[in-house]
């Protein structure tokens, strides 16, 4: 880790650079390690540290954005020439808001726990070791990664915000003949990831996809376990959630802010300072994040905004700047309200159905009434008399998740953190807090041979 003070440094030495109407500078740094294992064997053991450093000018309406990951002194002065010559030939931006503050803020307690920062490959190893001894005879394949990242975010109107947050991530699919099963787990704190509990997992839907039937497309009760659900929940942010989308027409949510869209059974906040994922106190803009309400007992209540979507509708910023000095709005801290079930109870009140534990390839067919498509994979099941008897083959669903989540008749009781095990790009975790959920109706229109 760079620490605090050094970062801060390199911010100030930027905006005292330059004799620009404004500036802002937003750095990442990172201290990054990954461990993947594929055939029950580690075949890659990698480290990054690594800064990225960026600023935006701005003279008059007009801004000029450059990025580097050198902090010498002279780059330092060769980034901010050239955003302000990319600055003097932009068109101005009508809607180009006032920069935020001043505000000072600090990362939160907890974030950041340095038995994650400090993680050894040796850990990761003798991790990786036991998920292939339980496979055995499944090939395992996945990845550990583990890191510390830090942000700080600073502008001339006296904003200066620093964070830090560790993060671990394991991810296990279990793979044999006709069969396959994935399981991950995601924390701050790599000491709470149970490696042989993630491979138990994994093994038990591998056994299980063993020789998988066909099933006939149709309308099915369907339990989605987290990680399905976490997908939907993302395409729900930026399709639905999103004042950029709901501006440009885009948005399943236009007309509907208020009245009843999903199940009562539906309660869904964005935290981002909820310590059980990975917490952050201020967006990309420097705004302070606190806790919303999108979605109160099926009722879709709020909006995410940045500065450039607020101006538009003469609010205040969300604090839900996505992308560094990009307009995007998202909620990626959303927790989903628990229900009173276990996934078991969930099993044993389903007739028949069908138990699907991730999608895939999943796209947007029509924005404006949420209909998505995409696969199931590595683990599909059919439900019969309350009991998993049978992995199937994976099958396509083309559905609008409107219809599909006012249909929800339970919500698991448990909540798991979900986030991405690998990414690419500078390293900033994100996860949501997810339950599994219950469908009555559930619209599979494709199959597949595998």
């Amino acid at each position: 880790m760079r620490g605090k003070e050094k970062l801060f440094d390199i911010a100030e030495q930027i905006l005292r650079a330059t004799k620009a109407d404004g500036a802002e500078a937003l750095i990442f740094a990172e201290d990054s390690y990954l461990t993947r294992y594929a055939n029950s064997e580690i075949h890659q053991n990698m480290a990054v540290t690594d800064v990225n450093i960026g600023v935006r000018i701005r003279l008059g309406k007009r801004t000029g954005i450059a990025w580097t990951n050198r902090d010498d002194r002279d780059s330092l002065l060769d980034l901010v020439r050239t955003a302000e010559s990319l600055a003097s030939q932009m068109p101005e931006d009508p809607d180009l808001p006032e920069i935020y503050g001043p505000v000072e803020l600090d990362e939160i307690e907890g974030a950041c726990v340095e038995d994650t920062a400090n993680l050894s490959p040796e850990k990761r190893a003798e991790a990786v070791s036991k998920v292939i001894e339980i496979l055995n005879p499944f090939k395992a394949f996945g990845v550990y990664s583990s890191g510390v990242s830090e942000v700080v975010y600073v502008n001339t109107r006296g904003t200066r915000c620093y964070h830090r947050v560790t993060d671990a991530h394991l991810s296990v699919n279990a793979m044999g003949d006709g069969g396959s099963g994935w399981a991950q787990a995601s924390s701050r704190d790599a000491r709470s990831i149970d490696p042989e509990k993630v491979a138990r997992r994994a093994r038990r839907k591998a056994e299980l996809s063993v020789d998988p039937i066909d099933v006939e497309p149709g309308e099915y009760t369907v339990i989605l376990e987290e990680l399905a659900f976490s997908t939907l929940l993302a395409f729900m942010g930026f399709m639905g959630f999103s004042a950029k989308s709901y501006q440009e027409g885009r948005s399943f949510l236009m007309g509907k802010l208020g009245e009843k869209v999903f199940s009562e059974r539906l309660t869904i906040y964005d935290d981002p300072l909820d310590v059980r994922g990975f917490p952050v106190g201020f967006d990309f803009e420097g705004v302070p994040k606190k806790k919303l309400l999108l979605v109160d007992k099926g009722v879709p209540k709020s909006l995410v905004y940045d500065l450039k979507t607020a101006a538009r509708e003469g609010k205040e910023s969300t604090g839900h700047a996505l992308m560094p000095f990009h307009s995007f709005p998202f909620p990626g801290h959303m927790a989903v309200e628990p229900g009173d079930l276990s996934i078991d109870e969930m099993i044993r009140s389903t007739e028949r159905g069908i138990l699907v534990t991730r999608f895939h390839y999943t796209n947007v067919v029509e924005p404006r009434a949420f209909v998505l498509t995409g696969m199931t994979r590595d683990g599909t099941f059919l439900i019969e008399n309350g009991a998993l008897v049978k992995g199937i083959k994976n099958l396509r669903f083309t559905d609008s998740m409107l219809d599909a989540l006012s249909s929800i008749s339970a919500i698991s009781r448990d909540l798991s953190l979900v986030a991405e095990t690998s990414w690419y790009g500078h390293r900033f975790p994100r996860g949501f807090l997810v339950p599994a959920i219950k469908l009555e109706r559930f619209n599979f229109t494709g199959k597949t041979e595998f």
